[in-house]
């Protein structure tokens, strides 16, 4: 089979590649298409590197399959990447599924970081059970009782996981096997993350002691780094875990200090801002200020339509 010169421009081979698609048939034809669906990648056209990727795909699957599963897992991966481009994370999903099914044929080394990314791939797109079942597997197939930060990783990804279907002791199980591992490993990154992990099922709990040891820690962390946008959060949990322990005054201060650094910083994050009016407003109804708090109501509701029926983007 003849080979398109890399060394000519993108887009004479482009040229070069559209005529053989034009006089080829059969496999010839569909690795031309596969090098056009890369070159329209290049260009950003994830569309037409789609298309071309099922073009190639519908060939190989249909003729001689068995023999042509590397080509078939490649297509997919790619076709997976150009969904990812789209921000279209199902289809990313069912995409990588495919390679997966290839890479099983194929008895792939690399099954289990296949595997990895599919689940975060179903995690992004809210399928929880498939995201637990391919991470759970990829720790079957490394063999994993190893205590390295990957296996912390895949702990880390499958607590996430529990805690999106609401099994919180499941996930607080995963989650402090994590820790302890990145805590052995020495990554302090690895480690904060777990924290906020906990500090938010032990939010779901209303578990305010819990809260109070995870998000200190957490706050303290992003504190040294500067992580805004960690800190103002943590602040709002923190001011959670003094409410439920009926330490009003400290939460309200929490509440206003999580507001005003997410406002100081020019940011409009609007679920969080809501969240924290809405715990303000809670905080004043049992401290008997009901005409503030019911001002509070008002305003919400009102921002709620307009976040509701127009994009607010980040302040510049």
């Amino acid at each position: 089979r003849e080979e398109v010169s890399e060394e000519q421009p993108i887009e004479d081979n482009e040229k070069e590649l559209w005529e053989r698609v034009a006089r080829e048939e059969g496999f010839g034809r569909a690795d031309s298409y596969v090098a056009l669906a890369r070159i329209a990648y290049n260009k950003g056209k994830f569309k037409e590197s789609i298309a071309m990727c099922e073009i190639a795909r519908e060939y190989f699957e249909n003729n001689d399959a068995s023999e042509r599963q590397h080509e078939i897992l490649d297509i997919n991966i790619g076709i997976s990447k150009n969904y990812e481009e789209l921000n279209k994370t199902a289809e990313a999903a069912e995409a990588l599924e495919r390679a997966v099914a290839a890479a099983r044929v194929l008895e792939s080394e690399n099954l289990d970081d296949l595997l990895r990314d599919l689940g975060r791939h179903w995690y992004s797109a809210s399928e929880y059970e498939k995201s637990l079942a391919c991470h759970q597997e990829a720790m079957e197939i490394s063999g994993l009782h190893l205590k390295d930060t990957s296996a912390g990783v895949d702990y880390l990804n499958i607590g996430m996981t529990f805690k999106s279907l609401k099994r919180y002791p499941e996930a607080i199980e995963s989650l402090r096997k994590a820790r302890e591992i990145f805590k052995e490993e020495e990554e302090p990154r690895w480690i904060v993350t777990c924290d906020c992990e906990l500090t938010e099922v032990y939010i779901e709990l209303a578990n305010p002691v819990e809260i109070q040891y995870y998000a200190q820690r957490a706050l303290d962390y992003h504190t040294v780094i500067q992580n805004h946008r960690h800190m103002w959060w943590l602040k709002y949990y923190l001011g959670i875990a003094h409410r439920l322990l009926g330490e009003d005054d400290e939460a309200i201060e929490l509440f206003e200090d999580a507001k005003g650094l997410a406002l100081a910083m020019g940011y409009q994050e609007w679920e969080f801002l809501i969240k924290i009016e809405k715990e303000m407003a809670e905080m004043f109804l049992v401290r008997g200020r009901v005409a503030e708090a019911n001002e509070i109501f008002r305003r919400i509701k009102s921002v709620e339509e307009i976040v509701k029926s127009e994009t607010v983007h980040d302040a510049a």
